[in-house]
């Protein structure tokens, strides 16, 4: 157990003062029982005090203040989320206290903790993660500041709240299925979706955000007044705008706090020439035709430079920019994805192009094989603070191997390290063959090491050995593509069912009989 000074006092020795507030009150209660497992004692009052308090800033509610001077420590929040995130920041840089993974947190320390006036504000105003472990796990979304954890506890500061779907609604607004695209020259259709808002407002006053968006396929309307005013936008984004920008412009003066969010993924990602989103409009840019081994920002990959050119483009027509970002192999889940070498420039890329939101897309469906949890965690704090060094991003990866992979993890860094840099020089999509991205020859080429990384890493793992073999079925996967085995494949298909991991994204099922002596990247699935 240690001591906890601030300002040469012992933290013990403060009393604990907080507003009224749910959120107030649970700040309160987080930091005290934080104190208390780091010293092994409870707090007993005195000279000094610790004072937690939300002071309302307009249009800042997830910003905060922290400061310590003698007998004093005041954590302010400029809302509810602020005075948790206050707080959680608080912990982490002056008591070492981090959440990586649902039920893995450091331990903590004390330490002297000398004067502090410090202020923060995020520069993202939305922060999403879609990977399976954050779902459930409130503590862990909070402390990383995920503001989309969906519990409306007022002790957890709100989130931004959707209505109902937050992607695709047109099947919802029009009953048109997602294989389908409606008219959006059709007025009944804008009609349809201005009686959908306001629908949802009668249910829940406390939304903030309406999806308008297109559903998930290509087959846009062709009819003779589409096509008209398409042409006449130089891009199909022109009739799905018109009719965002309808509903925004019907409820802009009863409902001035909202936002209306719509899609420009795929045929839609092109500004128009005419129609502009309106002030209370988001345009949600989707990055699915990049590469994700090349950094947006050097401009020499090809297949990024369109798309650049895009968020460009509507960085000048929009102030409210959010972006669908896809850091995972869809197809194959299991599949090792080299894309930690472009995570950190890409996130900071985003901001200096005022991006004001962030939902990278990765394995939402199961626990992973794979480092779904460290990307999770990553993109998290990259989210909070995008403009983040590259040294302090490999601090805090270094920091989550070990905590989450135990005294081995240099050995899976190694193996992490090796499989980024040989894909470097291939560009990858969210489909890819796992062998395309890094060729079966280079596999062969250090095989015998990848095995010792992973043998070493389980043989020093202590309590953490699950979390090392679940993520060595990356290297299995691959392995059995380089080096068929029907005995080890029959292993491996078992140990991943097993577990519970789903294979790929799409609803189907992988078939019990398969041909295991062959590549499992062509094993049979059926809906």
């Amino acid at each position: 157990m240690e001591q906890i000074l601030l300002c040469g006092l012992s933290a013990l020795e403060y009393n604990m003062v907080c507003g009224p507030s749910p959120a107030e009150q649970y700040a309160a209660q987080i930091l005290s029982s934080w104190i208390e497992k780091i010293t092994g004692k409870k707090m007993v009052g005195g000279k000094g005090v610790i004072d937690l308090n939300i002071e309302t800033k307009s249009g800042d509610e997830e910003g905060y203040s922290i400061i310590n001077v003698p007998e004093r420590l005041s954590i302010i929040g400029n809302g509810p989320r602020g005075i948790l995130y206050g707080t959680y920041a608080f912990l982490e840089k002056y008591l070492d206290v981090y959440h990586y993974a649902p039920g893995v947190t450091s331990a903590g320390r004390g330490g002297e903790i000398g004067e502090i006036n410090e202020s923060f504000s995020p520069i993202f105003e939305y922060r999403q993660e879609s990977f399976y472990l954050g779902e459930d796990d409130l503590e862990w979304r909070i402390a990383n500041h995920v503001n989309t954890h969906k519990n409306d506890d007022p002790k957890y500061g709100g989130y931004m709240k959707w209505a109902g779907r937050f992607v695709h609604t047109m099947e919802n607004i029009t009953g048109c299925p997602q294989s389908q695209q409606p008219c959006l020259s059709d007025p009944e259709v804008t009609q349809k979706a201005i009686k959908y808002t306001r629908d949802w407002f009668k249910k829940d006053p406390s939304i903030r955000l309406v999806s308008i968006s297109q559903n998930d396929n290509e087959n846009y309307c062709k009819c003779e007044k589409c096509a008209e005013i398409d042409a006449l936008e130089g891009s199909h984004m022109g009739t799905l705008l018109r009719v965002v920008n309808a509903v925004a412009a019907d409820i802009k003066d009863d409902y001035p706090e909202v936002a209306i969010e719509t899609l420009a993924y795929r045929y839609t990602r092109n500004v128009p020439k005419i129609t502009k989103p309106l002030p209370n409009v988001i345009i949600r840019l989707c990055s699915f035709e990049c590469c994700f081994t090349h950094p947006l920002e050097s401009g020499a990959c090809s297949r990024n430079r369109a798309y650049v050119k895009d968020l460009e483009a509507w960085n000048r027509v929009c102030d409210r920019i959010y972006i669908w970002d896809y850091v995972t192999n869809f197809a194959h889940y299991l599949a090792p994805y080299p894309n930690f070498n472009v995570l950190r420039s890409n996130m900071r890329f985003y901001a200096e192009h005022g991006v004001k939101g962030m939902y990278p897309e990765g394995n939402y469906q199961s626990i992973s094989g794979e480092f779904a949890e460290l990307r999770a965690y990553m993109l998290a704090r990259l989210a909070w603070e995008p403009m983040m060094s590259e040294s302090i991003y490999n601090i805090h990866l270094n920091r989550f191997l070990e905590h989450y992979y135990g005294k081995g993890w240099r050995n899976i860094r190694a193996y992490l390290d090796w499989f980024n840099a040989a894909a470097k020089a291939r560009h990858i999509n969210i489909y890819e063959r796992p062998l395309w991205t890094i060729p079966r020859e280079m596999y062969e080429t250090v095989y015998d090491a990848i095995e010792a990384w992973w043998d070493a890493a389980e043989r020093d793992a202590g309590d953490k050995l699950e979390n090392v073999k679940r993520s060595r079925l990356q290297w299995t996967y691959v392995s059995l593509m380089v080096r068929p085995n029907e005995e080890r494949a029959r292993k491996f298909y078992k140990d991943v069912n097993d577990r519970g991991i789903r294979w790929k994204e799409e609803a189907y099922t992988l078939l019990e009989e398969q041909n295991f002596a062959g590549d499992p990247a062509d094993w049979v699935f059926k809906k």
